[in-house]
């Protein structure tokens, strides 16, 4: 019998399964020693490993048997054994699927929790909202319909559609294999077929599952869709504006002699830039919007069915529609208010930059996908409120938090929060990995180094060492 790896089950070689002493004594393959879900930890022992993964021996005991091994299989060689190479193929297939469901099921057990505790929240909130409207209407004010209860009442649709979806009478799931062999199944309600009902939840909410009329029998895909890689063909417009106008002719006549489909619009600026996306926005994945943008251009942008990645400035006090809910990154100065409710309501979110905000504070809900993994805000002491909601409406998910704030008050009391720390402690940031202080730009000139390092300690004093509280100037962690 082989030596093998008592993580992944996998033979020891002497490529990427080499044998290595950990510092504790224990062995595992160089593949587990550099799986970053170890968190450089013995996985038997649990002690850290604290050298470089490179300067870890190789266990010789452990090689010799491998090469006593290989030298007793060539001894004993015999005629292929189609039996033992079939028992051989499962043995390794079933260690692989073993060690999928080991990194699988846990994933799938947060992301159900977690879909128990938004549906928890929503119900929540709708039941508060319909006790209220009760009220009114036994008090004879009925009135109309207003922004209080807009956000409830989308809620209340979210329910009834997960609720159709829990109790639909059959699910059919096809599964396609890379050679091209497929596999189907179609369970009825009751046992896997309950537990599956709970996962397409999930889907729902991450913008993978959708609803098909009942006149639909295929979901048709669009002529225009993209299929394969990533593959932005980036056009930048900023050479053709001329005297704050955009010359759209000219524009399309380059895009139509240098790219087949642009997918990536740059420097989007000028009067003429609506017009611009009205033509050719049915594509675009990226757009960089340069200068404030007007209203009638964010009209244009709502529309892109394609956009996942914007980057905007809006004007402040100026009213702007919402944004697109399919978007995947998201960086935008001067929010609005709409717009940041539009933000809580994208399900495949997962990179959010807020450059100030001057809206009405306002409590923001708890996000029901789950999907932002980073965030960066910068706001004034008068809308802290706001972007703490933010915060905590996404801890569940957030990885990497930056935040803008002056290391003293002596470089800007706009932007210097000396309680930082306690305020997002309690917010919920359980799986928070790194915490950035961004710095204002009026205190790069003269940054206090020993007041910077005085305030990271002081924050991180108030999370686990598993979270690096850093600099966003200096670039140094809260410890030396």
């Amino acid at each position: 019998m082989k030596p093998k790896c008592c993580i992944c089950f996998l033979n020891y070689d002497m490529d990427n399964y080499r044998p290595k002493c950990l510092p504790c004594g224990h062995t595992i393959c160089q593949d587990c020693v550099l799986n970053p879900a170890l968190e450089r930890k013995c996985p038997t022992c649990k002690k850290d490993v604290t050298c470089d993964p490179s300067d870890l021996p190789d266990n010789f005991l452990v090689i010799q048997m491998m090469e006593d091994e290989d030298s007793q299989s060539c001894k004993n060689s015999r005629t292929e054994d189609p039996v033992l190479e079939q028992l051989q193929r499962g043995a390794d297939a079933g260690r692989k699927v073993v060690e999928m469901l080991r990194l699988v099921v846990p994933q799938a057990v947060e992301v159900l929790n977690r879909q128990l505790e938004s549906s928890f929240a929503q119900l929540g909130q709708v039941e508060k909202a319909l006790e209220r409207r009760v009220q009114r209407e036994a008090a004879g004010d009925v009135g109309t319909p207003s922004d209080a209860v807009e956000e409830p009442l989308q809620l209340a649709e979210q329910l009834e559609a997960s609720h159709r979806l829990l109790t639909s009478t059959k699910c059919t799931v096809t599964a396609e294999e890379e050679g091209g062999s497929s596999w189907t199944a179609s369970v009825q309600p009751g046992g896997c077929g309950d537990m599956l009902r709970v996962l397409l939840l999930q889907l729902r909410a991450d913008g993978q599952l959708g609803e098909v009329d009942d006149d639909a029998t295929v979901l048709a895909t669009p002529a225009s869709a993209y299929v394969g890689p990533p593959s932005f063909s980036a056009l930048s417009i900023s050479e053709h504006v001329s005297g704050g106008r955009l010359n759209v002719n000219e524009i399309l006549q380059t895009a139509e002699e240098q790219w087949d489909v642009p997918r990536s619009l740059l420097d989007l600026q000028g009067e003429g830039a609506d017009d611009l996306l009205r033509v050719v926005g049915a594509n675009i994945v990226e757009l960089k919007i340069s200068g404030d943008a007007e209203p009638k251009v964010m009209v244009e942008v709502e529309k892109l069915s394609a956009l996942k990645y914007l980057e905007v400035a809006c004007a402040e006090g100026r009213e702007y529609p919402d944004l697109p809910l399919q978007l995947e990154e998201l960086d935008i100065c001067n929010i609005t208010e709409n717009q940041l409710r539009c933000v809580q309501r994208m399900p495949g979110l997962s990179s959010l930059q807020i450059h100030s905000y001057h809206g009405p504070n306002m409590t923001l809900p708890p996000s029901q996908y789950g999907r932002l993994l980073w965030l960066g805000v910068t706001f004034d002491t008068d809308h802290k409120s706001t972007m703490l909601s933010l915060i905590r409406a996404n801890a569940s998910s957030l990885r990497e938090l930056h935040v803008c704030c002056a290391p003293c008050a002596e470089t800007d009391t706009e932007y210097y929060f000396p309680d930082l720390g306690q305020e997002l402690a309690p917010l919920g940031l359980r799986v928070l990995r790194r915490l950035v202080l961004a710095r204002p730009e009026a205190s790069w000139a003269s940054h206090p180094f020993a007041k910077c390092v005085l305030q990271r300690r002081a924050v991180q004093s108030f999370f686990p060492k598993s979270v690096e509280v850093v600099c966003g100037f200096c670039h140094t962690p809260a410890l030396f």
